[in-house]
């Protein structure tokens, strides 16, 4: 089968940085996230929601979703940046190498895909836009899942047109990285009403802006909020946080949250092991920047079969003795 048969193409409105490989052997993996458990189904995103996610370098933490329906450009290596649509975006909860962790609710729901963040935020794919672009179940049975995610439910619909209509003019103003849907928040506390929320890489003074830099108070009539994040990144990590040796580890079986990556590449996180929806096989689930080397699918940057690492290069994942899978197929990035 040829490389263009094995990378799922999905419309041009839907972006991902999202990749799958193929076990060496199924017996070395355990769908069991570590710290969490197993995965039970699927929910939507929902503002105000406290999740948990389990990763290579700041091992198992929870948060709040804050914004949702995101309009997000993403900086990425080498000069190059992505800009995401439909994003979820968190409280911090993360740092460099945690990419391609599973976000889950307290109940174990799955909620998204850890891809980047920030100083002050965290940024993840939702899961419904995962599974169905790469063709993938969270359990073999394909039934135990959740059904079809609607786009943003209850009053969320609402405000979609207008995030869409302003995130381009918006995202030309000083600082701005994101836009989406979220609650009006003052002095750090929840006022529980909807909003147009702007993300930026840092507040600076209305005094340091121009009338026309100034984020309007309202747009279409709905209330505006600007909340700080930081520069949005994806990385893999080249150093190591805190003191979870194990998660740099070598396991067989290999559990999601532990050290992964491309030969490549420095070290993300093994974010699930999920199950191809025509061949019920187990792969393993990360992002394209962990597992393919942040590759647009034609600058050469990794290849189909390339070898996976368990653990990731940097943690001391090594080609002789550490291979754990090949990648099977990913999402190109589309770089702006």
């Amino acid at each position: 089968m040829t490389a263009k048969e094995h990378i799922w193409q999905q419309p041009a409105n839907v972006t991902i940085d999202a990749a799958l490989a193929r076990p060496i052997h199924k017996k070395w993996l355990d769908d069991k996230i570590i710290g969490i458990g197993s995965v039970q189904g699927s929910i939507e995103a929902d503002v105000g929601q406290t999740v948990q996610k389990s990763g290579r370098s700041t091992g198992l933490t929870r948060g709040q979703i804050t914004v949702v329906g995101t309009t997000v450009t993403v900086a990425y290596g080498m000069g190059r940046s992505a800009r995401f649509t439909n994003q979820i975006v968190t409280t911090k909860m993360g740092a460099p190498g945690d990419s391609g962790s599973l976000l889950l609710d307290l109940a174990n729901r799955a909620v998204g895909l850890l891809f980047a963040g920030g100083s002050q935020a965290t940024l993840f794919h939702p899961i419904g836009d995962v599974l169905g672009q790469l063709k993938i179940r969270l359990k073999q049975n394909w039934q135990e899942d959740s059904a079809p995610f609607p786009s943003l439910a209850r009053g969320y619909r609402s405000l979609q047109e207008i995030c869409k209509e302003k995130s381009c003019e918006l995202l030309q103003l000083p600082n701005v990285v994101g836009v989406g849907i979220g609650h009006k928040q003052s002095h750090g506390f929840n006022l529980g009403e909807l909003c147009l929320t702007v993300l930026v890489t840092a507040k600076v003074p209305k005094a340091a802006l121009t009338p026309g830099e100034l984020v309007p108070l309202k747009i279409g009539g709905i209330i505006t909020d600007v909340i700080e994040t930081g520069i949005l990144t994806a990385d893999a990590g080249e150093s190591w946080y805190g003191e979870r040796q194990e998660r740099r580890a070598k396991e067989r079986p290999a559990r999601p949250g532990l050290s992964i990556a491309h030969y490549n590449v420095s070290a993300g996180t093994l974010g699930a092991v999920v199950y191809d929806a025509s061949s019920k096989e187990p792969l393993i689930l990360s992002n394209n920047h962990v597992l393919a080397n942040a590759t647009n699918g034609e600058d050469g940057l990794s290849a189909l079969g390339d070898a996976i690492l368990q653990p990731g290069r940097s943690d001391g994942g090594h080609e002789e003795k550490d291979i754990i899978a090949r990648l099977l197929r990913f999402h190109p990035l589309q770089f702006t």
